[in-house]
């Protein structure tokens, strides 16, 4: 994904809500997501890109709320962990791939 940082962040909040891109980037507050798509840079930019890519993968093949909805339920396909949750608490290369599988399996139903 070659979009500028800001660019990703806005497209997360509008899919996702300030809140939740908040949790995904690891920060407490929604001002933080406020200066990213003002130009300041997120720590976690790779996790970010990728929540857009499984984002708009999901929501492609569903409506936009699912999407959302997706990020924070319990899934089959990860050990009924939390999506969301894990973006937040484990390193990326460790789950992506588990990630990308759950969320194709979603948008291909």
């Amino acid at each position: 994904m070659s979009l500028p940082i800001d660019e990703v962040v806005k497209q997360l909040v509008d899919l996702l809500g300030a809140t939740n891109v908040a949790v995904i980037g690891g920060v407490s507050e929604t001002r933080a997501v406020e200066q990213w798509m003002s130009g300041r840079k997120p720590q976690r930019s790779h996790v970010l890109r990728f929540a857009l890519q499984i984002g708009t993968m999901i929501a492609a093949a569903t409506e936009g709320e699912l999407a959302r909805a997706w990020f924070h339920g319990s899934n089959p396909y990860l050990d009924d962990a939390i999506p969301l949750l894990l973006l937040r608490d484990l390193p990326l290369p460790e789950i992506q791939g588990k990630l990308m599988a759950a969320a194709r399996a979603f948008a291909s139903q």
